[in-house]
This record gives C-alpha cells, sequence and structure tokens, in this order.
C-alpha cells in the first residue's frame, strides 16, 4: 500500500543554501522509491530589512527536486534566534494555509516533521487540523541545545514530545535525551544514511585532479557549517600544533557560516593559512572528490545528532577523528574504524591526526578498510525500509480507532 506523506522542514535544500538539511532530502527520495509519496513544506526566513536573509526572496516558492515537490512557505523569524521561543507557533500560522489548499490535490496520511521544535510543535498544531497522525525526527541541537536556552522552549520542546504519535532519534543517545525530558515517550533510533552510488572509494590522485588540488601531501578534510557547535576553532589549534611537527600537511575546511572570518583570522595569527582551504559551500555532488582527496576525516563537533559526513567518509574508505559527542561512538569504534577524542581538545585531536598521518599509515589503511566494511549497515535504503514500516504502523493504528 502506498502512503502520501507531508514532510515538514524547516531545514530542506533551496536556492539560497542547497545544503541545508541535505539529509532530510536524500530520505525523502529515498522513501520514494520505497513507494512513499512525499511532498515537502519548507518555512523559510522572512524578516524583509534583515540583508543576508533577502535572497529567500529571490527564488520561487514552488521547486521540484530529485522528483520531490517543494513548497517554499515564508514565515516569520528573527535574527540570531530572537523570540524563538514563539516560532513553532509562528510556523503554525503560515504553514495551516498552504496545507490546507495542498490538501485538496495530496490527500496525505501522515505528517512528518524534522527537528521537535520549532517543526514538531507546529506538526502538533496541524495534527488537531487535520486529524492524521504526527511523527518528528530529533536530529540533534532540537533535544541537546535548544531547550534549555529558554524555560518557554522547554515547555514546547516538552509537549511537541508528548503529543506527537511517534518519535525519531537518529541515535540511542537521543533517544535517551529525549526520554530526559518526556519519560517513557515512544521514540524509536533510526540512524541516518549515506548513498553508497554516489560515495564509494576511489582513486586520490583522480579525485585531487578533478578539483585541481595538489597531487602530494598528506590533508586531513572537514564538512559542515562554520558554527561555534562545530568546534572549527578546536581544529584549527589542533592542526597548529600538527604543522609544528608536519608542516607539508594541508586541512580543507569545507562549508560556510558566521565564523568563517573569524577562523580565517585565527589561521592568520597561528601562521597556517596559506595550508588551511577555505573551500566554502560546495555542491552535494562534489562531496565525494572531496572525501576521497583527502587521507582522513576530521569532525570537531562540541555537540551532534549523527552526522552525515561520518557515514559518507566510512563509504568511502576513510578513517574519521572525530570528538566523542552525541551518536558518533554509536557507529565510531574508536581504535578500529577511527579515534574518538574528547570535545575541546584539541592536543587529543592533533594526537590522533598525527598518528594516522605520519605515524601508522598502515593503520590509517587498515581503519579505512574497516569502516568501508561497516558502511554497508547505514545506507539511505535501510533507513527509509524502516521509515516505511513505522509510517504504516502509525496509519494502520490511527485507521483502527
Amino acid at each position: 500500500m502506498s502512503l502520501n506523506v507531508l514532510v515538514i522542514s524547516h531545514m530542506y535544500p533551496n536556492p539560497a543554501n542547497p545544503m541545508s538539511g541535505i539529509f532530510v532530502h536524500n530520505q525523502v527520495k529515498t522513501l520514494k522509491k520505497a513507494g512513499v509519496n512525499s511532498q515537502v513544506i519548507s518555512p523559510i526566513p522572512r524578516f524583509p530589512i534583515y540583508p543576508p536573509w533577502r535572497g529567500y526572496r529571490k527564488f520561487p516558492q514552488a521547486a521540484t527536486m530529485d522528483g520531490v515537490p517543494i513548497r517554499y512557505v515564508p514565515t516569520w523569524m528573527f535574527p540570531g534566534g530572537l523570540f524563538f521561543q514563539i516560532y513553532g507557533y509562528l510556523y503554525y500560522r503560515s504553514l495551516v494555509c498552504e496545507i490546507e489548499e495542498l490538501k485538496k490535490r495530496f490527500p496525505f496520511d501522515l505528517i512528518h516533521c524534522h527537528t521537535i521544535y520549532p517543526d514538531g510543535y507546529a506538526g502538533t498544531l496541524l495534527k488537531q487540523q487535520f486529524g492524521v497522525p504526527v511523527v518528528s525526527t530529533i536530529h540533534g541541537s532540537d533535544i541537546r541545545l535548544y531547550p534549555f536556552r529558554k524555560r518557554g522552549i522547554y515547555e514546547r520542546t516538552e509537549d511537541a514530545l508528548r503529543n506527537c504519535d511517534h518519535i525519531v532519534t537518529v541515535s540511542e543517545k537521543l533517544r535517551r535525551d529525549a526520554q530526559k525530558i518526556v519519560a517513557g515517550v515512544e521514540a524509536t533510533t533510526i540512524y541516518n544514511g549515506f548513498d553508497p552510488q554516489r560515495f564509494y572509494p576511489r582513486s586520490r590522485a583522480q579525485a585531487r585532479k578533478k578539483l585541481q588540488l595538489p597531487e602530494e601531501g598528506k590533508t586531513i578534510l572537514f564538512v559542515g557549517n562554520l558554527y561555534k557547535v562545530k568546534g572549527v576553532q578546536y581544529l584549527l589549534d589542533a592542526f597548529a600544533r600538527l604543522t609544528d611537527v608536519h608542516p607539508d600537511v594541508r586541512l580543507h575546511l569545507v562549508g560556510d557560516g558566521p565564523l568563517r572570518a573569524q577562523l580565517k583570522q585565527q589561521a592568520r595569527e597561528r601562521g597556517i593559512l596559506d595550508q588551511v582551504l577555505f573551500a566554502g559551500r560546495r555542491p552535494h555532488d562534489e562531496i565525494p572528490w572531496w572525501v576521497n582527496a583527502s587521507d582522513v576525516v576530521t569532525l570537531s563537533s562540541l555537540s551532534e545528532g549523527l552526522p552525515s559526513i561520518l557515514l559518507e567518509a566510512m563509504g568511502c574508505g576513510k578513517p574519521v577523528v572525530a570528538t566523542d559527542v552525541g551518536g558518533i561512538s554509536e557507529i565510531l569504534h574508536h581504535r578500529k574504524t577511527g579515534f574518538l577524542a574528547e570535545p575541546k581538545n584539541s592536543e587529543e585531536l592533533a594526537h590522533y591526526l598525527s598518528i594516522l598521518l605520519m605515524e601508522n599509515e598502515g593503520l590509517a589503511h587498515d581503519m579505512g578498510e574497516r569502516a568501508y566494511s561497516e558502511s554497508g549497515s547505514y545506507t539511505w535504503q535501510k533507513n527509509a525500509e524502516r521509515m516505511a514500516t513505522l509510517y504504516h504502523s502509525l496509519v494502520k493504528t490511527a485507521d483502527s480507532k
């Protein structure tokens, strides 16, 4: 039996940020192959006098990506997350009329929200309006950081957890975090995935040639937003320690964000700017080449759910050095497929990177081989199969009431 699912996610690729929520899109398009018809509603910022958000007003509000229809809905938001405690209600107000019209041509059986707040909270209000089950996926910061900023956000997160029909978490750690807020909440862990048709081992020399990178030398790769929570300032400090001993190593930072200028200044002050490439945001189709061009992939996050780049690196047969936060240790096995370091510990990051890059290249190869072998358990196809099973169960339960 096919299902119609309405997906609500403020994290979704758009012309202003093509990499935003790419993991949500990857799940949706794989579900389509599994017989789940989805349409996406994505709230985008509406605050006319804020220059960085002007780009959101310049692209069409309707689009199709890989056969998935998307509707971008301008929604009142405020710079710096001001008034974030009312975002869930603002999302609901902006979406409800759009969804009323959409339901006439797309009679959806279920609503799937990405992040428990604000999207999941809005979803529970929409549930009252449309009478269909609501499932919300918790991705990380929405349960580990946001609820503890203000009492109002905590209370609305708690409401969303209680009123969703089911919660999905991308790691067991996040499931436990959710149950600390609402004991006994019905939650299932379904790990994110990667596409093995895109992320697979390729020639390092070929990858560097395609990206016009130097063919010689060791390189470290970071992929992610340049936000404080990604801990890139500690990675740069670790890299500076590394280059004191191994001056020929290079660091590639793929991604962008508000800390770019500050991080470049840090690199300049540490005397490593010439060895750090700030590559900016790159198309998702290009990321496999960056991974394969590297010798080791690193994650320096202070908080995480389950980062996609970890799975993608494993699919390419690369060892990973990552901080032990969120669900990373559920996938990355210390001293087997990579190394786990304490967050904010630049010395430990540098130590493990040095082992893989300079001191024991055989170990790096063996870790990469083991990572590739284990990656088959974490494809988007397996993710979609589990998600589709959950959808059918929720709809069947709702129909029997």
